[in-house]
């Protein structure tokens, strides 16, 4: 089974919502009192808590692929032109497809 996932506060709330309810553990910024957090924190708050971080937000490809930070594995949905349940299909797919290894950047 997959890691939980920890979505920051780019992604949508009913986003988060349907993938619960298709049954992943999810966490949320906004569930965690994390919202607000700089990027750099919010990382962090991923690693330690061993979740996968699921985002809108490109500027965590930067810092793990540019910085080099440390991440357990980052899912970054582009999320022009897409509909929640297009996301919440996408993701969960990607969910049930994966395998864990070593830590990946995922674009979905």
């Amino acid at each position: 089974m997959t890691r939980p996932l920890y979505c920051d506060e780019s992604i949508w709330i009913p986003v988060a919502d349907g993938l619960t309810r298709r049954g992943w553990t999810v966490h949320t910024a906004r569930n965690e009192g994390t919202l607000g957090d700089a990027d750099r924190e919010q990382l962090r708050y991923a690693v330690e808590n061993d979740w996968l971080l699921l985002t809108f937000d490109d500027d965590f490809l930067t810092l793990v692929e540019g910085q080099g930070l440390e991440h357990r594995d980052l899912i970054y949905v582009q999320q022009a032109g897409r509909q929640i349940g297009d996301v919440v299909k996408v993701v969960d797919e990607h969910l049930q497809n994966r395998s864990d290894g070593d830590p990946s950047i995922q674009y979905l």
